[in-house]
């Protein structure tokens, strides 16, 4: 493996004086994946295939019922079989809400709140040895991750717990955690940051440049969006639509997780108050290294 201390950087961050905007920075995440596609992709997928699939798997057990409710009704007459319209349709029109909202819930704290954030962590480790020149391969990668795997957790699950109670709450708080939290699991494998420590950290680095963060969410949720619409246009049950949505979202997310990597780079050389450097970015790899 190329020693990074020693390496020509791979890309002009975070060496880099000027500024990126957030075309440059998405152009420079997309050369980075049709150079790296394989590892990336090895990469994200370690994790995020078995936890699509069990996200799949759960998402359709507690949403069975729902199907059921729709299927029991007088073909004819569109009224449910062997009870009356006001009671049965008011009682089945709760248990629907409240088994959707129980698999949002389960379903996306485990993808969102765990899964997704340590493929993030991943991904921007393997950006960060493909710029400092590395060559690691997928094991040495999740290995330098699951060193902080504790430091990770202890970062990522208060955040997707805060951001999942904002999404109950008539959805926009949920929105504006999930934003100003975009760089936690970033914070806490270079910087070594956990708790609620990281939250301060992550907020304080997306208040500093909150226009392009915004920018690349955006990219990254009509990303999600197509994926969406595409798993839907395709006739499948429950399982095998959210499976096939998942599957699309892990082939594009590389896209705009190197995209924030790059910006997180950028954002620490403008704002960190002792600077960041190609040295700097070399030192926090090595000490993943270390453990």
């Amino acid at each position: 493996m190329t020693d990074p201390q020693t390496a020509t950087p791979d890309g002009d961050l975070p060496g880099d004086v000027s500024e990126k905007g957030v075309l440059d920075l998405l152009a420079r995440a997309l050369d980075l994946y049709k150079e790296h596609a394989k590892v990336f992709l090895t990469v994200a997928a370690v994790v995020f295939i078995p936890g699509a699939l069990a996200h799949a798997c759960a998402r359709a057990a507690i949403l069975a019922p729902t199907v059921a409710l729709a299927v029991a009704v007088d073909p004819a007459t569109h009224l449910p079989i062997a009870a009356p319209f006001a009671t049965t349709s008011v009682v089945a029109g709760f248990t629907v809400v409240l088994l959707g909202l129980l698999a949002a819930a389960v379903t996306g704290l485990f993808l969102h709140g765990i899964v997704v954030p340590l493929t993030h962590g991943a991904l921007a480790l393997a950006a960060a040895d493909r710029i400092a020149g590395g060559n690691a391969g997928w094991r040495e990668i999740w290995a330098w991750l699951f060193k902080r795997l504790g430091t990770v957790l202890s970062a990522v699950i208060p955040a997707a717990l805060l951001t999942g109670v904002g999404f109950f709450f008539l959805i926009v708080p949920g929105l504006v955690l999930a934003f100003f939290f975009a760089f936690v699991p970033t914070i806490a494998l270079f910087e070594g940051i956990g708790g609620t420590a990281a939250l301060r950290r992550s907020y304080q680095l997306v208040k500093s440049d909150w226009l392009r963060m915004l920018l690349v969410l955006i990219v990254f949720g009509l990303i999600s969006a197509v994926a969406q619409f595409l798993a839907g246009v395709i006739p499948a049950g429950l399982f095998l639509s959210r499976l096939l949505q998942d599957a699309l979202t892990l082939l594009a997310m590389p896209i705009p997780v190197l995209g924030s990597v790059l910006l997180y780079f950028d954002v620490r050389r403008k704002h960190d108050p002792d600077g960041f450097s190609d040295q700097k970015l070399a030192d926090e790899m090595q000490a993943l290294r270390n453990g």
